[in-house]
C-alpha cells in the first residue's frame, strides 16, 4: 500500500499534484463500506491530522467548517443553523458521526446524504484547493450525480462555506426513515424561513434529499411559497408538482412513496420553523 499522512494543507496539495490519482481519506467511513475497493491497490493520501482543516469558524458574517471537521462536532456548534446541526446529530451512530468528515460526505455524493440538504437551503458553498491556488464553487454546482462531484484529480475540498442565518430566520431538517435509530434516510427535508411583520412567508429555501440522483433545492415550490399565510401551506405544498424531482423504486421505497414522503418532510419542516418564529425562538 502506497500511504501518505499529511501534516499540513500544502504537502497534502504537493503530493495530489505529483500524483493526481491519489485517494484522499479522512474518516474512512465510506472506503471501509465501498466493497469495490482493495485498499493495497490504492495510493492514499490521509488528511486526517491536518489540524487546519478540523476549525469550525464564523466572521463577518459567514461560517466556515474545514472539510476534516467530523459531524460530531458540527452537531455540537452552538451557533451554527439548527438544520445542520439536526442533520449532523442524525448522520448514522455515534462512532460513525465522530469518525466521518463533513467533506468526505460531499465528496461521496450520495443522494440520500443527511448534510446536503441543510447546506443547500444555507446556499453553501465549497472552497477546492490545488498547487495552482484556491476556487469557490456553489454546493449544488460541485454535486453533479450519485458519486460524480466537479472536484479536479489535483484538488482538495478544504472548506464549506456559507453566510449566517439573520435573526428572523429559522432553519429546519426532517428525516425520513424506515424505522427508528440510526438508518439511512428515504427522503430528507430541509428549510429555511423568514416571516414578515404580518405573518406571511417573506422568503423561503426549501431542499430535498433522496427522491433524485442528487439533493436538490427546490424554486418552483419556493417562489410558490412567497407570501402565503402559515393556514395555506398544506394546500401549498400538496398541490405542489414536485416536478424537479425523480425519485426511483428500490427495495427501500418505491418513487411514489418517495415523492409523499418529500411532501410530507417539507410541510413538517416549514411547520417547524413558523412555530418557532411564533413562539419567539432564537434564530438558527
Amino acid at each position: 500500500m502506497d500511504y501518505f499522512r499529511a501534516p499540513t494543507v500544502q504537502e497534502a496539495l504537493a503530493k495530489l499534484a505529483e500524483e493526481p490519482r491519489r485517494r484522499v481519506i479522512c474518516g474512512a467511513t465510506d472506503a471501509f463500506a465501498d466493497i469495490s475497493l482493495v485498499p493495497a491497490r490504492s495510493a492514499w493520501v490521509d488528511i486526517s491530522r491536518i489540524d487546519a482543516l478540523r476549525r469550525i469558524e464564523r466572521c463577518d458574517g459567514w461560517a466556515r467548517i474545514g472539510a476534516a471537521s467530523s459531524w460530531e462536532s458540527i452537531a455540537r456548534t452552538a451557533w451554527l443553523p439548527a438544520a445542520l446541526r439536526d442533520a449532523a446529530a442524525a448522520v448514522g451512530s455515534l462512532q460513525i458521526r465522530l469518525q466521518g468528515s463533513i467533506g468526505g460526505n460531499l465528496c461521496h455524493a450520495s443522494p440520500v446524504a443527511d448534510g446536503v440538504p441543510p447546506l443547500l437551503s444555507l446556499d453553501a458553498q465549497v472552497e477546492l484547493a490545488s498547487v495552482r491556488g484556491v476556487r469557490r464553487l456553489p454546493l449544488q454546482e460541485f454535486l453533479l450525480g450519485s458519486g460524480r462531484i466537479a472536484l479536479k484529480a489535483d484538488e482538495l475540498l478544504v472548506a464549506v462555506l456559507f453566510a449566517l442565518p439573520s435573526e428572523a430566520d429559522r432553519t429546519a431538517f426532517v428525516k425520513c426513515t424506515n424505522r427508528d435509530g440510526s438508518a439511512l434516510a428515504v427522503v430528507s427535508a430541509a428549510v429555511r424561513l423568514r416571516m414578515s411583520a404580518v405573518n406571511t412567508i417573506e422568503a423561503a429555501a426549501v431542499a430535498v434529499g433522496g427522491a433524485s440522483e442528487v439533493p436538490l433545492r427546490m424554486p418552483a415550490l419556493e417562489a410558490s411559497l412567497q407570501g402565503r399565510r402559515a393556514e395555506a401551506l398544506r394546500d401549498v405544498i400538496e398541490g405542489a408538482s414536485l416536478a424537479a424531482l425523480t425519485p426511483m423504486d428500490d427495495c427501500r421505497a418505491t418513487a411514489v412513496h418517495r415523492t409523499h414522503l418529500a411532501r410530507i418532510g417539507i410541510m413538517r419542516a416549514l411547520t417547524h420553523c413558523i412555530e418557532e418564529a411564533a413562539h419567539g425562538v432564537s434564530a438558527g
